[in-house]
């Protein structure tokens, strides 16, 4: 992701396939809404007609939108993928491809709860992201900080405030002195100035955690066995 800061052209196609409910919207000149939906299904069932439906409602067309704004995740890899791949075929069929943008669910969220409430800084806000391990960012005034995974043992050392915003379909319960939150992509134009919410990017680029338990592929497993003297080759043993 493009560290560069600068605000998207308008009108700006917005859409976030990160939880349970797929939500779009077109921002005008003045950086507010000109038409946004929520879906109740996710991004698989409500994709393209809910674009088109807010393409309509907004009065514009396809080729006048002149950037786009994505949430890179965390939350549901399919609906994340489903909207990258729609971005990138867009852009492809526009004469000059729109400049893409970036933010972070979790950053949103947390955002959007520093703008309701400065009680809430220094609280940890999580997300599920697989069995034992959680998507966290302990909020803060000023830029927001990076996420980072957080493993189920730390997070039950946590003594503070403690929020948890639900993932489509979660691994695993949150402790049960985590406070539910709701998610509210709507409330981004007015966070739109909060430092480091919203990027540059070079292409539709997708949140990764940065850590891969792939085990690594090693030749040595793979090779013949050795030849043993007079041609032929040795016998690998049953075991």
């Amino acid at each position: 992701m493009s560290t560069i800061q600068s605000s998207p052209a308008c009108p700006a196609l917005l859409i976030d396939g990160s939880s349970a409910c797929f939500f779009c919207g077109v921002l005008g000149n003045d950086g507010n809404w000109l038409a946004f939906e929520k879906a109740p299904e996710p991004a698989l069932e409500s994709l393209f007609k809910t674009v088109d439906h807010v393409l309509n409602e907004a009065g514009i067309e396809l080729d006048a939108i002149q950037s786009y704004i994505y949430c890179e995740g965390p939350g549901s890899m399919l609906g994340l993928r489903l909207c990258a791949m729609a971005i990138e075929t867009w852009r492809r069929l526009q004469p000059t491809p729109g400049a893409t943008y970036a933010y972070n669910s979790l950053q949103l969220a947390a955002a959007s709860l520093l703008k309701e409430s400065t009680h809430t800084e220094d609280a940890l806000l999580i997300s599920d992201w697989k069995k034992d391990t959680w998507n966290g960012l302990i909020i803060s005034s000023g830029a927001l900080p990076a996420v980072a995974p957080i493993h189920s043992d730390e997070l039950g050392d946590w003594q503070g405030p403690l929020y948890h915003l639900p993932a489509r379909k979660g691994w695993q319960q949150p402790p049960t002195n985590a406070v539910q939150l709701s998610y509210h992509p709507e409330n981004l134009p007015a966070l739109r100035t909060t430092p480091g919410l919203i990027q540059a990017t070079d292409g539709v680029a997708l949140y990764q955690s940065g850590l891969n338990t792939f085990q690594k592929w090693t030749p040595d497993r793979h090779r013949a066995a050795p030849a043993e003297p007079g041609g032929g080759h040795a016998s690998r043993s049953a075991s």
